[in-house]
């Protein structure tokens, strides 16, 4: 793997083929997710995977929150197309921070450590997907539907994120990004 090479051509992919990504590949994604670099070591990561019938019922769940929000003029922003992804990818996983429900003293410095942490891990399983020709969208519209998505799962775990995987059935441009001079400052 040019690891740099895969860096340049990722994208987020938001349509997806009709076509199953086998369980092996996706372990494997998980599997490597979890070799990120964990602050403290904490590894707080967990994955739930849902294909098939439940990645369904996932649909369903975000499809009437969606429904609850327009009735009540609320704003969706990107939701619905979200979901839409999720419906067409062969698979969603659901990625949750272990411990800041349960931790007595979870703190602060404790949330931003472990929030690095499960970005590097989905971070690194973006990266592995797209060496496996896969496609990933990493999704937090799920916010508008955690607790109820939480309570379909009968889950304690936060849910801090999606990813959608499946084989891409679009080849978008490159997304414009800040040039190094406006984030970058250096000191001497």
């Amino acid at each position: 793997m040019d690891t740099i090479k895969v860096i340049e051509e990722r994208r987020s992919i938001r349509k997806f083929q009709n076509k199953i990504v086998p369980k092996e590949i996706i372990e494997q994604l998980l599997e490597l997710a979890t070799k990120a670099p964990s602050g403290k070591n904490r590894q707080p990561w967990r994955f739930i995977v849902l294909q098939n019938k439940m990645k369904n019922e996932l649909v369903n769940v975000m499809e009437n929150v969606a429904s609850l929000y327009k009735k009540q003029n609320k704003p969706t922003g990107s939701f619905e197309l979200s979901i839409n992804s999720i419906n067409e990818a062969s698979a969603v996983v659901l990625v949750l921070n272990a411990f800041s429900n349960f931790e007595e003293d979870y703190n602060h410095n404790r949330l931003l450590t472990d929030t690095q942490s499960i970005g590097a891990a989905i971070q690194t399983m973006l990266l592995a997907a797209q060496d496996f020709g896969l496609g990933t969208l990493w999704i937090c519209d799920i916010f508008y539907c955690d607790k109820e998505i939480c309570s379909w799962l009968n889950c304690k775990d936060e849910l801090v994120a999606a990813v959608a995987i499946g084989y891409p059935n679009q080849s978008p441009y490159p997304r414009p990004r800040k040039l190094l001079q406006e984030v970058t400052e250096w000191m001497y």
